[in-house]
């Protein structure tokens, strides 16, 4: 049986536009350790389609203009049933020639692939901003997963690259809230010091004190990272210069 939406090439790869490699300061605090990525859906995620779980706040919803096919898979390997016609769906994830929806067939409620041509009120302007959100989303935890922050983060990602502050700050104005992340590094430097034994006799020993190596100052404008202080003791990544586009919710 042949998949009414199969294509006889893979389907693209997502690339990265040009506006996410411009320059922006991408810190790494290696004595850092991670405090826990984003949850990743359980859902087997194909290549070529970009799932919406974890991607947007609130649900996507279109109509089906006429009954359905809906398949388990881009491929086509099973057929679930037909959807009923005239009825709202729930937008699942997107790929060049499908759409993956919920909704209710003659048997219950089935989640599977439809043909785009089938949905009607998912314009592509919606579905370029989806593009760009998933875009940014690969971006993130790239960073997240090499504990390096970036300007136009949300906070929540900060506090997940790097773990918890040392410091913070915020002060709310009419203008809106803004708030301070302070990140400390430290090391142990050896010195040695004279000490008496039971008997009254000195002897020397090496402690160890914690001395601060490097700070990272990271300022917020309404939840965003606006703005990167640092002082020495910072490696930077081997990449260099990258930027995160602030996130966008426009459904």
């Amino acid at each position: 049986m042949r998949f009414p939406f199969a294509c006889p090439v893979a389907f693209r790869r997502l690339r990265r536009p040009f506006w996410l490699v411009l320059g922006v300061v991408a810190l790494s605090l290696s004595h850092l350790s991670a405090q826990g990525l984003p949850p990743k859906s359980k859902l087997l995620q194909e290549e070529g389609a970009v799932y919406l779980e974890g991607l947007v706040k609130k649900q996507i919803k279109g109509r089906l203009t006429e009954p359905a096919p809906c398949y388990s898979n881009l491929n086509g390997g099973r057929w679930l049933g037909n959807l009923l016609p005239n009825q709202e769906v729930v937008l699942l994830a997107v790929s060049e020639k499908a759409f993956r929806v919920r909704g209710r067939a003659q048997q219950g409620n089935v989640a599977g692939w439809v043909r785009k041509d089938q949905v009607a009120g998912i314009s592509q302007e919606m579905l370029d901003s989806l593009t760009k959100l998933h875009e940014r989303q690969i971006l993130v935890q790239e960073l997240i997963e090499a504990h390096q922050v970036s300007l136009g983060m949300t906070s929540e990602e900060v506090v997940t690259s790097l773990g918890k502050p040392d410091k913070t700050n915020s002060k709310v104005t009419k203008e809106g809230r803004t708030e301070t992340m302070e990140f400390i590094t430290y090391e142990r430097v050896p010195q040695t010091e004279t000490v008496f034994d039971a008997f009254g006799r000195p002897f020397q020993r090496v402690v160890y004190i914690k001395v601060e190596s490097g700070r990272v100052t990271i300022n917020f404008d309404k939840g965003i990272v606006s703005s990167i202080e640092e002082k020495e003791g910072v490696e930077h990544p081997a990449q260099g210069i990258r930027i995160v586009p602030p996130p966008f919710f426009p459904f």
